[in-house]
């Protein structure tokens, strides 16, 4: 979602993607690949704090390319 706030002033640029699934344990981890790109991120593996953090935190990274990719997509539209 884009919208106009503060009269015009800023944009207020949002996306939400409720059901995203990521995981940093086990499955594809046995390749080359998948623990080097999880590393490149720092979230390879489960949180000693808290179990679910590294997820979470991977899920924020494929979000927030989403929405560059959606911002430089609206971008090549204008």
């Amino acid at each position: 979602m884009i919208e106009a706030i503060n009269d015009g002033k800023d944009l207020h640029v949002s996306i939400t993607m409720p059901y995203i699934e990521v995981g940093t344990v086990a499955g594809g981890n046995q390749l080359a690949s998948q623990p080097a790109c999880l590393n490149l991120v720092d979230v390879k593996g489960a949180c000693r704090e808290s179990l679910a953090l590294n997820s979470r935190l991977l899920a924020a990274i494929v979000a927030d390319s989403v929405l560059a990719g959606e911002l430089s997509f609206r971008k090549r539209l204008d």
